[in-house]
């Protein structure tokens, strides 16, 4: 059928066309077969139907008005539905799953009672981070989330933390910190309460 040309109007030129059609849908990978086709072209006609338009007159060459924005503007969403819908049907679903690394950056960690110090309304840490920098010479941040009760070990260009630490009290402000030989020491401020 690649090969063969057809005149319009002449015998099954309708159905020949269609072919032609799904073959080149199924050719860029939507699984459009004739029937949908016929169904998308019915869908066509009722919304020309709800826009005023007559078949019959469009045939006969007699001069209608039309508002064709809203009109287009319904084709166009139709036309868009049905190819998302043949979309969806002929592409595999894809299903993605977080590494381990990053399953492992989402865990929250404890922090050793040892490594904690609080005392007039700031809290003290010192953690051993060494194994979690790969390179200590990129840009490291700290950040609280979960109402301060959770600090973020951030490295720069990474969009997962690399490592979260469960705080034994809520924290407001990072007031300062300091990362030597893969040790960290952080000052926070208590959420006053």
């Amino acid at each position: 059928m690649a090969g063969e040309r057809f005149t319009a109007g002449g015998e099954d030129w309708e159905e020949q066309l269609l072919e032609q059609l799904s073959t080149m849908f199924q050719d860029m990978g939507m699984d459009l077969d004739v029937a949908a086709l016929k169904g998308m072209m019915e869908q066509i006609r009722v919304q020309l139907e709800q826009a005023g338009i007559d078949p019959e007159q469009l045939k006969k060459g007699d001069n209608i008005e039309l508002n064709l924005q809203a009109s287009l503007n319904d084709l166009a969403k139709t036309l868009q539905g049905e190819l998302t819908k043949a979309k969806r049907k002929s592409s595999p679903p894809v299903e993605v799953e977080a590494s381990e690394e990053d399953q492992k950056a989402d865990e929250t960690h404890e922090i050793p009672e040892a490594d904690v110090y609080i005392d007039d309304g700031r809290m003290n840490l010192t953690l051993d981070i060494s194994r979690h920098l790969t390179d200590e010479s990129a840009a490291v941040e700290l950040n609280l989330t979960t109402e301060g009760t959770c600090l973020n070990l951030m490295a720069e260009g990474r969009p997962h933390p690399l490592r979260r630490f469960q705080l034994a009290q809520a924290c407001s402000d990072v007031v300062e910190w300091e990362l030597n030989n893969g040790i960290l020491d952080v000052t926070l401020d208590l959420l006053e309460e």
